[in-house]
């Protein structure tokens, strides 16, 4: 059957395409957010400490975080850390649990320092004053967007084509019209309708899906990508009491997401359509919408994004040594300057369906929306503070990290004071300051062999709901001359929950989402 809707269909395009804007709103908020949530690239030693490292140095580090700790070297060093991760997603959607698993080998950390003593004249004091100036330099991953997220349930409360109803209105109380493209892409399939008053001012639109009907709906995404930095540092030593640095990061992301949702549900019958519309022409025999009363529908919402960046930050930091036993250390890190590009298409499948014979009585493909953008991020300042315990048998360190995701800002080129001012509010009103806190230690088993342990606490960046971050961490180092060899275990635990999609006059239940991953590092190094 070859069906098509022309009544209206002009003015609903424009408005897809004057719409377009709002299609792209939440999704800024939602990279900018993704993007900000970077961790320093560490050794293998301070991932099984928990990535304690302001107030500790002596490690390479110390390049990414507090370059300060540089100035403790007293040789040249170099290394370069591996990866094994394993990421287990478990959705919980309406009551029901899917697992979604996936394996991964990748390069963490590649760096070096070059050891820079200061030459001093015969007769001077060797350990009062500047002592050395070293410089690193280092390649990290920040972050791993490598994941899978699959869910599926039976919905009882709500459906896919509410928030395609939400999209549709009323121009001069008698003209259809559509939010953008969610809106159109609902009438054209013959998935939202409206009641067709002869009283302009009582006309709106409405779902023609069933609303006694349970929907069955399964949600499959798929990510991939990395976030990392360069960094250029230099570290220094007065007098072994007090540290100072400073580093220059290069930063940069690629990011990939494939995401599809699809709903199986029924149309409504006679009676559900004759309560809002007794003149629809769902109830009109020989109209083609006639042939799909009572029918099973089914729709398939796809998206595909890929974005990168590009940004520079810098980070400024200290260590000072009160006592011999004791390390006190502050950094500061600002925002990452990032420019971005983002390509972004989506796109939406729709059938009805005979269930007596499985025939199609009418199939909708939606043309591809595409988009390119270009925006910059500026991401969230860092305040860290962290103090270190020195015993015979090893150390413990403590460290504190501020951050505060209301003051990241998405801007675009010649946008107007008043879309700014409206960014801002949408960003301070999705997002609040928040603390990590991190914890750690190594105990010197024997002078080859190190056992180190940790955990790492990241609060939520959001106002309404939860996304937290637990870590715990172990691990092993070997020494053997100039060489050195760590090998760390992380089990990390984070919570977060996911909206299929946004209705406000009908939401729908979000999934609950526990991320496990589990981390194997291994660092080999060699100090010259």
């Amino acid at each position: 059957m070859n069906i098509y809707k022309i009544t209206f269909k002009k003015l609903g395009l424009l408005g897809a395409i004057l719409g377009l804007a709002s299609v792209s709103n939440a999704q800024y908020l939602d990279d900018g957010i993704r993007f900000s949530q970077t961790e320093i690239g560490a050794t293998a030693r301070f991932k099984a400490m928990g990535g304690s490292h302001t107030a500790l140095g002596g490690d390479l580090t110390s390049i990414g975080g507090n370059p300060a700790g540089l100035g403790f070297y007293n040789n040249s060093d170099a290394s370069f850390t591996l990866s094994f991760q394993n990421d287990l997603n478990q959705s919980t959607y309406f009551n029901t649990t899917t697992n979604r698993n996936n394996n991964k080998v990748g390069f963490e950390q590649a760096a070096t320092l070059i050891h820079m003593p200061v030459m001093k004249r015969h007769g001077q004091n060797m350990q009062t004053g500047w002592l050395n100036f070293n410089l690193g330099i280092s390649y990290d991953k920040t972050q791993d967007f490598n994941t899978s997220i699959d869910f599926y349930g039976t919905n009882n409360i709500s459906s896919y084509t509410d928030m395609l109803t939400d999209e549709s209105f009323y121009a001069d109380a008698s003209i259809p019209s559509f939010n953008n493209v969610y809106g159109q892409w609902g009438y054209d399939s013959y998935l939202v309708d409206d009641n067709y008053n002869p009283n302009p001012n009582n006309r709106y639109f409405y779902p023609t899906t069933s609303a006694t009907q349970s929907n069955n709906q399964q949600n499959t995404e798929y990510k991939k990508g990395n976030q990392y930095q360069s960094t250029f540092a230099f570290g220094a030593n007065y007098s072994n009491k007090f540290y100072i640095g400073a580093s220059i990061g290069v930063a940069g992301f690629h990011y990939e997401s494939n995401r599809s949702f699809v709903e199986l549900g029924s149309m409504k019958d006679a009676t559900e359509f004759n309560a809002i519309d007794p003149n629809s022409e769902f109830l009109i025999p020989g109209k083609d919408a006639n042939a799909f009363l009572s029918e099973d529908y089914e729709l398939k919402f796809s998206s595909i994004q890929v974005t990168d960046g590009s940004g520079v930050n810098g980070t400024i930091g200290m260590i000072f040594l009160p006592h011999r036993m004791w390390r006190v250390g502050l950094s500061a890190t600002t925002p990452t300057w990032y420019k971005v590009r983002d390509d972004y298409t989506m796109y939406l499948d729709s059938w009805m369906v005979n269930e007596a014979t499985d025939t199609d009585l009418f199939k909708y493909e939606s043309p591809e929306e595409k988009y390119y953008d270009e925006y910059d991020l500026r991401t969230p300042y860092k305040l860290n503070a962290g103090i270190t315990a020195l015993f015979e048998e090893g150390l413990i360190s403590a460290d504190l990290e501020f951050v505060d995701y209301a003051s990241m800002r998405i801007t675009k080129p010649n946008e107007s004071v008043t879309t700014k001012d409206e960014h801002i509010a949408d960003v301070k009103s999705a997002y609040q300051s928040t603390f990590n806190f991190k914890i750690g230690g190594e105990y010197i088993f024997s002078p080859q062999l190190l056992v180190r342990a940790g955990l790492n606490y990241k609060g939520s960046p959001y106002k309404d709901y939860e996304s937290t971050r637990q870590t715990a961490s172990a691990g092993l180092g070997y020494r053997i001359h100039n060489i050195y060899i760590d090998l760390a275990y992380q089990n990390q635990l984070s919570k977060q929950e996911y909206v299929p999609y946004q209705s406000a006059v009908n939401p729908t239940q979000a999934a609950s989402i526990e991320n496990t991953r589990n981390n194997v590092m291994l660092t080999l190094g060699v100090k010259f």
